[in-house]
Protein backbone atom coordinates (compact mmCIF):
# COMPACT_ATOMS: atom_id res chain seq x y z
CA UNK A 1 0.00 0.00 0.00
CA UNK A 2 1.20 3.50 -0.70
CA UNK A 3 0.26 7.13 -0.89
CA UNK A 4 -0.33 7.91 -4.56
CA UNK A 5 -0.97 11.24 -6.25
CA UNK A 6 -3.09 11.11 -9.39
CA UNK A 7 -3.36 14.17 -11.65
CA UNK A 8 -5.70 14.32 -14.64
CA UNK A 9 -9.17 14.02 -16.02
CA UNK A 10 -12.51 13.10 -14.55
CA UNK A 11 -15.65 12.86 -16.66
CA UNK A 12 -19.36 12.42 -16.32
CA UNK A 13 -20.09 9.63 -18.80
CA UNK A 14 -23.48 9.36 -20.51
CA UNK A 15 -23.66 5.95 -22.15
CA UNK A 16 -26.53 4.98 -24.45
CA UNK A 17 -27.03 1.37 -25.56
CA UNK A 18 -29.47 0.57 -28.37
CA UNK A 19 -31.90 -2.25 -27.68
CA UNK A 20 -31.90 -3.39 -31.29
CA UNK A 21 -30.07 -2.70 -34.56
CA UNK A 22 -29.03 0.96 -34.43
CA UNK A 23 -30.68 3.08 -37.11
CA UNK A 24 -28.90 6.35 -37.88
CA UNK A 25 -30.65 9.72 -38.12
CA UNK A 26 -33.51 8.71 -35.85
CA UNK A 27 -34.21 8.07 -32.19
CA UNK A 28 -33.55 4.49 -31.13
CA UNK A 29 -35.07 2.77 -28.10
CA UNK A 30 -32.49 1.72 -25.56
CA UNK A 31 -31.00 2.42 -22.15
CA UNK A 32 -29.01 5.42 -20.98
CA UNK A 33 -26.69 5.15 -17.99
CA UNK A 34 -24.69 7.82 -16.21
CA UNK A 35 -21.29 6.99 -14.70
CA UNK A 36 -18.46 8.92 -13.11
CA UNK A 37 -15.50 8.19 -15.36
CA UNK A 38 -12.36 9.61 -16.92
CA UNK A 39 -9.16 7.59 -17.14
CA UNK A 40 -7.39 9.18 -14.18
CA UNK A 41 -10.52 9.10 -12.04
CA UNK A 42 -10.88 5.39 -12.86
CA UNK A 43 -7.23 4.75 -11.97
CA UNK A 44 -7.65 6.66 -8.73
CA UNK A 45 -10.80 4.73 -7.80
CA UNK A 46 -9.22 1.38 -8.60
CA UNK A 47 -6.10 2.16 -6.56
CA UNK A 48 -8.25 3.28 -3.64
CA UNK A 49 -10.34 0.10 -3.79
CA UNK A 50 -7.09 -1.88 -3.74
CA UNK A 51 -6.26 -0.25 -0.41
CA UNK A 52 -3.97 2.59 -1.45
CA UNK A 53 -4.34 6.07 -0.03
CA UNK A 54 -4.97 8.38 -2.99
CA UNK A 55 -5.03 12.10 -3.57
CA UNK A 56 -6.59 13.26 -6.83
CA UNK A 57 -5.87 16.60 -8.49
CA UNK A 58 -8.52 17.09 -11.15
CA UNK A 59 -11.01 19.62 -12.51
CA UNK A 60 -14.66 19.30 -11.49
CA UNK A 61 -17.43 21.82 -12.11
CA UNK A 62 -19.89 23.15 -9.56
CA UNK A 63 -22.84 21.78 -11.53
CA UNK A 64 -25.12 19.05 -10.19
CA UNK A 65 -23.15 16.14 -11.63
CA UNK A 66 -19.90 17.72 -10.44
CA UNK A 67 -21.25 17.96 -6.90
CA UNK A 68 -22.30 14.33 -7.04
CA UNK A 69 -18.88 13.30 -8.33
CA UNK A 70 -17.19 15.10 -5.44
CA UNK A 71 -19.44 13.24 -3.01
CA UNK A 72 -18.64 9.94 -4.73
CA UNK A 73 -14.88 10.50 -4.53
CA UNK A 74 -15.23 11.48 -0.88
CA UNK A 75 -17.19 8.28 -0.26
CA UNK A 76 -14.26 6.32 -1.70
CA UNK A 77 -11.92 8.05 0.73
CA UNK A 78 -10.09 9.93 -2.03
CA UNK A 79 -8.72 13.34 -1.12
CA UNK A 80 -9.76 15.48 -4.10
CA UNK A 81 -8.23 18.84 -4.99
CA UNK A 82 -9.67 20.97 -7.78
CA UNK A 83 -9.54 24.61 -8.94
CA UNK A 84 -12.51 26.93 -8.67
CA UNK A 85 -14.14 27.33 -12.07
CA UNK A 86 -17.36 28.36 -13.77
CA UNK A 87 -16.97 25.73 -16.46
CA UNK A 88 -19.19 22.64 -16.47
CA UNK A 89 -17.75 19.28 -15.46
CA UNK A 90 -16.16 17.37 -18.33
CA UNK A 91 -18.74 15.18 -20.06
CA UNK A 92 -18.47 12.26 -22.41
CA UNK A 93 -21.46 11.16 -24.49
CA UNK A 94 -21.20 7.68 -26.00
CA UNK A 95 -23.63 5.79 -28.24
CA UNK A 96 -23.26 2.01 -28.38
CA UNK A 97 -25.01 -0.41 -30.67
CA UNK A 98 -26.90 -3.44 -29.39
CA UNK A 99 -23.60 -5.37 -29.23
CA UNK A 100 -22.25 -2.74 -26.82
CA UNK A 101 -19.72 -1.51 -29.35
CA UNK A 102 -19.23 2.23 -29.67
CA UNK A 103 -20.75 3.89 -32.74
CA UNK A 104 -20.10 7.54 -31.94
CA UNK A 105 -19.15 9.83 -29.09
CA UNK A 106 -18.73 13.47 -28.17
CA UNK A 107 -16.49 14.70 -25.39
CA UNK A 108 -16.42 18.13 -23.75
CA UNK A 109 -13.06 18.25 -21.93
CA UNK A 110 -12.60 22.04 -21.68
CA UNK A 111 -12.39 22.11 -17.90
CA UNK A 112 -9.10 20.16 -17.82
CA UNK A 113 -7.27 23.34 -18.84
CA UNK A 114 -8.33 24.85 -15.51
CA UNK A 115 -5.48 22.77 -14.09
CA UNK A 116 -2.77 25.34 -14.70
CA UNK A 117 0.88 25.71 -13.72
CA UNK A 118 0.02 28.26 -10.98
CA UNK A 119 -2.56 25.83 -9.58
CA UNK A 120 -0.07 22.95 -9.53
CA UNK A 121 2.57 25.29 -8.11
CA UNK A 122 0.21 26.24 -5.26
CA UNK A 123 0.16 22.55 -4.27
CA UNK A 124 3.94 22.03 -4.49
CA UNK A 125 4.46 21.23 -0.81
CA UNK A 126 1.74 18.58 -0.93
CA UNK A 127 3.10 17.05 -4.14
CA UNK A 128 6.54 16.72 -2.56
CA UNK A 129 5.12 14.26 -0.01
CA UNK A 130 4.33 11.60 -2.63
CA UNK A 131 6.69 8.99 -4.04
CA UNK A 132 4.37 8.15 -6.95
CA UNK A 133 2.73 10.66 -9.31
CA UNK A 134 0.33 9.36 -11.96
CA UNK A 135 -0.70 11.67 -14.80
CA UNK A 136 -2.26 11.55 -18.24
CA UNK A 137 -1.61 13.43 -21.46
CA UNK A 138 -4.91 15.31 -21.21
CA UNK A 139 -2.96 17.85 -19.17
CA UNK A 140 -1.62 20.72 -21.22
CA UNK A 141 2.04 20.84 -22.23
CA UNK A 142 2.95 23.58 -19.75
CA UNK A 143 1.63 21.60 -16.79
CA UNK A 144 3.33 18.40 -17.95
CA UNK A 145 6.63 20.29 -18.36
CA UNK A 146 6.29 21.79 -14.88
CA UNK A 147 5.71 18.39 -13.28
CA UNK A 148 8.69 16.75 -14.98
CA UNK A 149 11.00 19.72 -14.40
CA UNK A 150 10.15 20.06 -10.72
CA UNK A 151 9.39 16.52 -9.56
CA UNK A 152 11.74 14.35 -11.61
CA UNK A 153 12.95 12.72 -8.38
CA UNK A 154 9.52 11.08 -8.03
CA UNK A 155 8.29 7.90 -9.70
CA UNK A 156 6.24 9.46 -12.50
CA UNK A 157 3.67 7.20 -14.17
CA UNK A 158 2.22 8.26 -17.53
CA UNK A 159 -0.95 7.19 -19.35
CA UNK A 160 -0.79 7.94 -23.08
CA UNK A 161 -4.55 8.58 -23.73
CA UNK A 162 -4.22 9.07 -27.52
CA UNK A 163 -1.61 9.11 -30.33
CA UNK A 164 -1.84 12.89 -30.66
CA UNK A 165 -1.62 13.66 -26.96
CA UNK A 166 1.10 11.15 -26.06
CA UNK A 167 3.60 13.37 -27.89
CA UNK A 168 3.35 15.69 -24.89
CA UNK A 169 5.51 13.14 -23.05
CA UNK A 170 8.12 12.79 -25.80
CA UNK A 171 10.66 15.21 -24.29
CA UNK A 172 10.59 13.45 -20.93
CA UNK A 173 10.92 9.75 -21.72
CA UNK A 174 14.09 9.41 -19.64
CA UNK A 175 12.20 10.77 -16.62
CA UNK A 176 9.25 8.34 -16.82
CA UNK A 177 9.08 5.51 -14.30
CA UNK A 178 6.20 3.74 -16.04
CA UNK A 179 4.64 4.42 -19.43
CA UNK A 180 1.44 2.64 -20.41
CA UNK A 181 0.22 2.99 -23.98
CA UNK A 182 -1.34 1.04 -26.82
CA UNK A 183 0.49 0.03 -29.98
CA UNK A 184 -0.69 3.08 -31.96
CA UNK A 185 0.44 5.50 -29.25
CA UNK A 186 3.79 3.74 -28.95
CA UNK A 187 4.33 3.90 -32.71
CA UNK A 188 3.57 7.62 -32.64
CA UNK A 189 6.13 8.18 -29.88
CA UNK A 190 8.78 6.20 -31.75
CA UNK A 191 7.71 7.64 -35.13
CA UNK A 192 7.94 4.20 -36.71
CA UNK A 193 5.75 1.15 -37.27
CA UNK A 194 7.19 -1.71 -35.20
CA UNK A 195 5.97 -4.78 -33.37
CA UNK A 196 4.97 -4.45 -29.73
CA UNK A 197 8.18 -6.14 -28.57
CA UNK A 198 10.36 -3.79 -30.62
CA UNK A 199 8.38 -0.79 -29.45
CA UNK A 200 8.95 -1.79 -25.84
CA UNK A 201 12.67 -2.16 -26.52
CA UNK A 202 12.83 1.17 -28.30
CA UNK A 203 11.10 3.05 -25.49
CA UNK A 204 13.37 1.43 -22.91
CA UNK A 205 16.36 2.51 -25.00
CA UNK A 206 15.09 6.09 -24.78
CA UNK A 207 15.16 5.95 -21.00
CA UNK A 208 11.71 4.84 -19.84
CA UNK A 209 12.14 2.61 -16.77
CA UNK A 210 9.05 0.41 -17.27
CA UNK A 211 6.90 0.07 -20.39
CA UNK A 212 3.52 -1.58 -21.00
CA UNK A 213 2.13 -1.75 -24.55
CA UNK A 214 -1.35 -3.13 -25.15
CA UNK A 215 -3.05 -4.00 -28.44
CA UNK A 216 -6.79 -4.45 -27.92
CA UNK A 217 -7.44 -8.16 -27.29
CA UNK A 218 -3.90 -9.19 -28.30
CA UNK A 219 -0.98 -9.97 -25.98
CA UNK A 220 0.20 -7.24 -23.61
CA UNK A 221 3.94 -6.59 -23.95
CA UNK A 222 6.07 -5.24 -21.14
CA UNK A 223 9.66 -4.44 -20.33
CA UNK A 224 11.89 -2.77 -17.75
CA UNK A 225 15.27 -1.10 -17.66
CA UNK A 226 16.89 -4.47 -16.91
CA UNK A 227 15.77 -5.44 -20.44
CA UNK A 228 13.30 -7.98 -19.06
CA UNK A 229 10.97 -7.96 -22.08
CA UNK A 230 8.04 -10.33 -22.45
CA UNK A 231 4.29 -10.58 -22.85
CA UNK A 232 1.17 -11.66 -21.01
CA UNK A 233 -1.68 -13.26 -22.91
CA UNK A 234 -4.86 -11.22 -22.57
CA UNK A 235 -7.42 -12.96 -20.42
CA UNK A 236 -10.36 -13.83 -22.66
CA UNK A 237 -13.84 -12.73 -21.61
CA UNK A 238 -16.57 -14.27 -23.74
CA UNK A 239 -19.39 -12.12 -22.38
CA UNK A 240 -18.77 -8.52 -21.46
CA UNK A 241 -20.93 -5.54 -20.54
CA UNK A 242 -18.62 -2.66 -21.44
CA UNK A 243 -15.10 -2.06 -22.72
CA UNK A 244 -14.91 1.28 -20.92
CA UNK A 245 -12.28 1.49 -18.20
CA UNK A 246 -10.25 -1.59 -19.16
CA UNK A 247 -7.10 0.37 -19.94
CA UNK A 248 -7.35 2.19 -16.63
CA UNK A 249 -7.81 -1.13 -14.82
CA UNK A 250 -4.71 -2.53 -16.51
CA UNK A 251 -2.67 0.49 -15.47
CA UNK A 252 -4.05 0.37 -11.92
CA UNK A 253 -2.99 -3.23 -11.45
CA UNK A 254 0.49 -2.57 -12.81
CA UNK A 255 0.96 0.43 -10.49
CA UNK A 256 -0.34 -1.46 -7.45
CA UNK A 257 2.07 -4.37 -7.94
CA UNK A 258 5.11 -2.26 -8.82
CA UNK A 259 4.54 -0.26 -5.64
CA UNK A 260 4.92 -3.56 -3.78
CA UNK A 261 8.20 -4.27 -5.58
CA UNK A 262 6.77 -7.10 -7.65
CA UNK A 263 8.20 -7.88 -11.07
CA UNK A 264 6.92 -6.16 -14.20
CA UNK A 265 5.55 -9.51 -15.39
CA UNK A 266 3.62 -10.01 -12.15
CA UNK A 267 2.35 -6.43 -12.34
CA UNK A 268 1.07 -6.79 -15.91
CA UNK A 269 -0.54 -10.14 -15.06
CA UNK A 270 -2.39 -8.50 -12.18
CA UNK A 271 -3.46 -5.58 -14.38
CA UNK A 272 -4.72 -8.10 -16.92
CA UNK A 273 -6.91 -9.70 -14.23
CA UNK A 274 -8.39 -6.32 -13.28
CA UNK A 275 -9.07 -5.43 -16.93
CA UNK A 276 -10.96 -8.70 -17.43
CA UNK A 277 -12.98 -8.01 -14.30
CA UNK A 278 -13.82 -4.50 -15.53
CA UNK A 279 -15.12 -5.90 -18.84
CA UNK A 280 -17.88 -7.54 -16.84
CA UNK A 281 -18.97 -4.29 -15.15
CA UNK A 282 -21.65 -1.96 -16.49
CA UNK A 283 -19.51 1.09 -15.89
CA UNK A 284 -15.83 2.04 -16.15
CA UNK A 285 -14.83 0.48 -12.81
CA UNK A 286 -15.75 -2.67 -10.93
CA UNK A 287 -16.61 -2.76 -7.24
CA UNK A 288 -15.36 -6.36 -7.23
CA UNK A 289 -11.78 -5.08 -7.47
CA UNK A 290 -11.85 -4.80 -3.68
CA UNK A 291 -11.62 -8.61 -3.60
CA UNK A 292 -8.04 -8.29 -4.88
CA UNK A 293 -6.83 -6.26 -1.91
CA UNK A 294 -3.36 -7.43 -0.93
Amino acid sequence: MANVLVIGNSNVDFVGISDEFLIKKQSNPGKINVFFGGVMKNVCENLARLGNKCTFITAIGSDLYGMQMKEYLNYLGINTIFPNTNLPSATNLVINDSNRKIVAGICDPRIIDEITVPFIESNTELIKTFDYIVLDSNLNEEVIAYIFNNFSNKNIVCEAISPAKVLRFQKYLDKIYLLKCNIGEAQTLMNISLSERDLVGGLLARGVKNVVVSNSSEDIYYGNDARDIGFVEVKKVTEYKSTSGCGAALLSGVIDDLIQNKSIKEAVSFGNELAALTLQAEGPTSTDIIKFKH
